[in-house]
């Protein structure tokens, strides 16, 4: 009996042993699993404060420092191109010089053609008087556009300058900063950058072609520069430029478009001059005696892609995509 009751003692106390281990288990696993749903929900909040975060104080490109009491709602642009990254951000532009025409003829603005937008006049000199009358929260210009009227400019509100050299990935954060869309900048970055990578992977050998990019002035053709455009960045499409094709955009003569003889021509500018250019030059022989001609690699593309916006950056992937053999 005594022998029993020792067995008995024995058992109870493994099976406390055991027990008290599976609870250490499960109490490990839990705090485990609450650092963690811990953990992520700071990561959430920290990222909701970088996007929520006012006041906040801006350093522009002109190296005025801004402070932006809260996030603005009537955002003016005093170039269209700014629209393009407003759009990507899904933040709708209040006013923009040349809105109506952009919004019509801007294949980067296709999917906003029915959105309201305030339209600002001639971009090529801000119009204060419609300015002021619009009532803008902030007002974005590129660097040195606005140089001559800045003081007036800033008494209707600030004015944010932007460095238009600048990267489109650098200018879509910018510009997020200003709207409090960081997160949705850093998506919306990688998920172009992904596109751009599956352009470069699709056009496989082509990319050891030439591709002369030009503008046009319905007469003459101009190089748009190497160092300008985003197709032969290297941050982007890293196209290759065929020899002679300047670094700066340059005016182009027919007979310095022979000597380069680009396998691949993208006229990039207003359909209709880009036309009337060609045509100019048809039937001359240096014209026709271009391989990009002569295989029929010539292509006309919307004169908004010069922007080099990220929405611009998108529609310039799927065009290369689809060009032929």
């Amino acid at each position: 009996m005594k022998k029993l009751s020792l067995l008995f003692l024995a058992t109870f106390l493994l099976l406390g042993i055991v027990a008290g281990c599976s609870k250490d288990d499960k109490t490990t696993e839990n705090t485990a699993a609450k650092s963690i749903e811990q953990q992520a929900t700071q990561s959430d909040k920290e990222e909701q404060t970088t996007d929520t975060a006012w006041p906040r104080t801006i350093t522009d490109a002109a190296d005025n420092e801004i402070t932006l009491e809260a996030k603005p709602t009537k955002v003016a642009v005093l170039h269209p191109l700014y629209m393009d990254y407003l759009f990507a951000l899904e933040e709708t532009p209040y006013a923009s010089t040349s809105a109506a025409e952009s919004l019509e003829d801007y294949e980067t603005l296709a999917p906003f053609k029915e959105e309201e937008v305030i339209d600002l006049g001639s971009g090529r000199e801000a119009n204060l008087e419609m300015i002021a009358q619009a009532q803008p929260d902030i007002i974005i210009a590129f660097k040195g556009q606005v140089d001559k009227n800045y003081d007036s400019l800033v008494k209707i509100a600030p004015v944010i300058q932007i460095d238009y050299t600048d990267t489109w990935q650098n200018t879509t954060r910018f510009i997020a900063a200003l709207v409090g869309k960081e997160s949705l900048a850093d998506e919306y970055i990688a998920e172009t950058e992904e596109l751009v990578n599956e352009t470069r992977t699709k056009l496989g050998d082509k990319m050891d072609k030439t591709f002369a990019v030009l503008r046009a002035d319905g007469k003459d053709f101009i190089a748009q520069g190497s160092k300008n455009a985003v197709y032969y960045k290297e941050d982007s499409f890293g196209l290759k430029a065929p020899e002679l094709y300047p670094e700066e955009a340059e005016a182009l003569s027919l007979e310095g478009l022979g000597e380069m003889n680009p396998d691949y021509i993208i006229v990039q500018h207003d359909e209709k001059v880009a036309e009337a250019t060609i045509a100019n030059v048809a039937s001359l022989q240096t014209w026709q005696s271009l391989d990009a001609v002569k295989n029929n690699h010539v292509y006309i593309y919307n004169g908004s892609l010069n922007s080099a916006s990220i929405l611009a950056v998108r529609v310039i992937a799927q065009k290369l995509m689809d060009i032929e053999d």
